[in-house]
C-alpha cells in the first residue's frame, strides 16, 4: 500500500463509493476528483458481526481485529482492559517512537498516559473530559463538547457564551482561519432568511477543529496524524432521499421538504473538499507525506416510508433514573448519540437498576437497553411518532405519566428519520504526490487490514493477533 511515508489520515465517517463517484462527477475540478483520479482506490470491507456502528466499525480499523475480539459496542465503555490487549496503531506507534497527532478519532478518551509522546492530541467529541494535550486546545474541547450536548436530535439554535468565550478569546492563536469565520457569519445570516439552514450548524463545530487541526499539523509535521469527520454521515443519515429519491417507494415527505434539503448531502461533501483541498496543498508541499482518506463502513438507502415529525426521548435524565430507583448520588452519565443515552450506575444498585428497566414497557413492549459490563448501561429509545393519547408507559405493570418518567414527545425539526443506514462497505483512497497517477482500482480489502499495513509503513512488526499483509 505505503512505504516509508508520513501519513495524513482523513476519516470520513461512512462515506460509500456511490457518494463519492456522484460527487467527483459533478464535480470535476474538485479536490477529491483530483484524489480521486490518482489515488489507489479501494472498497473497504468492515467484517465486524451484528448491529453496524462506526463506535464498531473504528476500533476495528484501528485495532486491526473485529468486534468479536475487541468488544467495543459503543460511547462510555471502560477500555482500559481492550486498550492493553488490542491497543490502536495509532498507539502502537507512538509506543515505537513515531510522531502521532491524533484529533478526534473515535474511543480516544482518555488520554494516553504518556500524552507527552504525542505532537498532539484532542480525543473525540463524545469524550467525558475536555483534556487535551497540548492544553491550550482544552478550551474549544470545552466548547465543543457543551455545543455537542446541547444538540441531541434537534440542533441547537443558541450558542454557550460562557463556553464559547475562552474559545473565542484564543481562536486566532489556536488557527481559527478568516475564512472560517466568514463561513460561521454567513451560517448565522442565512438562518435569519432561511431557518432550515440550521440544520448546517452541524458542520460548523467541524469546521473549527479541522483549522486547529491544520494548525498542529503545520506546526508540529508529526509521523502520522488523524482527523475525523461525521459531518457527511449525519447529513446522509437525514436527507439521502432528498438526494436519490430513485431509491424510495411511498416515501411521506412534501414536494416542500425535497426542495428545501436536496442540497443537504452536496453542500456537507464540498466542505470535506475544501478541508481535502488543503491537506492537498499540505501533501504537496511536503513531498514525504501521503494522504489516505477512508471510512470504516458506508450507507445505503433503507425501507421506511414515515416521515418522522416526533420522537419520544428521554428530556429529564434525573427523572428518569429516579423512576427506575436510582438516585442523583448513584449515577452519572457519558455522552453518547441520541436518541441513545449511556449511564454508570453504582454497583449497590445496578442490578436494581438493570430488573426495573427489564420491568419498563412503552406501549406494551420492553425499552431497550444493553448492560455493557462494568455497572454501564446502554438506553435506546426508538419511539417515533408516537400518539400521545395512545401511549402508555409502564414499569412492573404500574402506569407513569410522561412527566414523572422525565420523557418528552419532541417535534423533529427537519422531520427526518434514518433514511440512509449502515453497510459493511466503505472506501480507502491512497494519494501519493510523488507517484504517477495510480487511477485503478484495487478491488476490496478489508478494514482489518489498515492497522497492520500503517504499522508495515513505519518498518514496525504487526501484533500476532493483526492479519498478515
Amino acid at each position: 500500500m505505503i512505504h516509508g511515508k508520513k501519513v495524513v489520515f482523513y476519516e470520513l465517517n461512512e462515506v460509500p463509493r456511490r457518494i463519492l463517484v456522484d460527487y467527483t462527477k459533478a464535480n470535476p475540478n474538485s479536490a477529491l476528483a483530483q484524489i480521486f483520479q490518482q489515488s489507489a482506490f479501494y472498497e473497504t470491507v468492515t467484517e465486524d458481526k451484528g448491529h453496524l456502528s462506526p463506535w464498531v466499525t473504528w476500533p476495528t480499523l484501528h485495532r486491526g481485529v473485529t468486534n468479536e475480539k475487541h468488544l467495543i459496542q459503543n460511547f462510555g465503555q471502560d477500555l482500559s482492559e481492550v486498550n492493553k490487549e488490542y491497543p490502536a496503531y495509532t498507539e502502537l506507534l507512538s509506543r515505537q517512537g513515531v510522531k502521532v497527532g491524533v484529533f478526534g478519532s473515535l474511543h480516544t478518551y482518555p488520554l494516553p498516559e504518556d500524552v507527552s509522546r504525542y505532537a498532539f492530541y484532542v480525543p473525540d467529541t463524545f469524550a467525558n473530559g475536555s483534556e487535551c494535550f497540548p492544553d491550550s486546545l482544552s478550551c474549544f474541547q470545552d466548547f465543543n463538547l457543551k455545543m455537542v450536548d446541547s444538540s441531541g436530535r434537534n440542533v441547537s439554535k443558541g450558542l454557550n457564551i460562557k463556553a464559547a468565550l475562552p474559545f473565542l478569546v484564543k481562536a486566532p492563536m489556536l488557527g481559527v482561519q478568516l475564512d472560517t469565520v466568514y463561513r460561521l457569519a454567513k451560517q448565522v445570516a442565512e438562518e435569519k432568511t432561511t431557518p432550515s439552514r440550521v440544520v448546517r450548524r452541524r458542520t460548523s463545530q467541524m469546521q473549527l477543529a479541522f483549522d486547529l487541526f491544520m494548525k498542529q499539523l503545520y506546526k508540529h509535521k508529526p509521523d502520522l496524524s488523524t482527523f475525523f469527520t461525521n459531518h457527511v454521515a449525519s447529513s446522509m443519515h437525514r436527507y439521502w432521499p432528498a438526494k436519490y429519491p430513485e431509491d424510495f417507494k411511498d416515501l411521506e415527505l412534501t414536494p416542500e421538504w425535497y426542495n428545501i434539503y436536496n442540497e443537504e448531502i452536496d453542500f456537507t461533501m464540498q466542505e470535506a473538499d475544501r478541508q481535502l483541498s488543503k491537506i492537498l496543498t499540505f501533501v504537496k508541499q511536503n513531498k514525504d507525506y501521503v494522504l489516505l482518506v477512508a471510512s470504516s463502513m458506508g450507507q445505503a438507502a433503507v425501507d421506511r416510508s414515515a416521515a418522522v415529525k416526533t420522537q419520544l426521548l428521554i428530556s429529564d435524565l434525573d427523572k428518569f433514573m429516579e423512576t427506575i430507583g436510582v438516585s442523583r448520588d448513584q449515577w452519572h452519565s457519558r455522552r453518547a448519540m441520541v436518541p441513545m443515552y449511556m449511564v454508570v450506575i453504582d454497583e449497590e444498585v445496578s442490578e436494581l437498576a438493570r430488573l426495573n428497566l427489564e420491568k419498563l414497557h412503552i406501549n406494551n413492549t420492553p425499552i431497550e437497553f444493553a448492560d455493557l459490563g462494568n455497572n454501564v448501561f446502554q438506553i435506546f429509545f426508538q419511539v417515533e411518532n408516537p400518539d400521545k393519547e395512545k401511549l402508555s408507559i409502564s414499569l412492573d405493570g404500574q402506569t407513569i405519566s410522561l412527566s414523572n418518567i422525565g420523557l418528552e414527545i419532541i417535534d423533529i425539526e427537519d422531520e427526518s428519520g434514518s433514511y440512509a443506514y449502515h453497510i459493511p462497505e466503505g472506501i480507502l483512497l491512497v494519494f501519493d504526490p510523488n507517484q504517477p497517477p495510480a487511477s485503478s482500482d484495487h478491488g476490496t480489502l478489508s478494514t482489518t487490514a489498515i492497522a497492520p499495513a500503517m504499522l508495515a509503513n513505519f518498518d514496525i512488526k504487526a501484533p500476532t493477533y493483526m492479519v498478515k499483509i
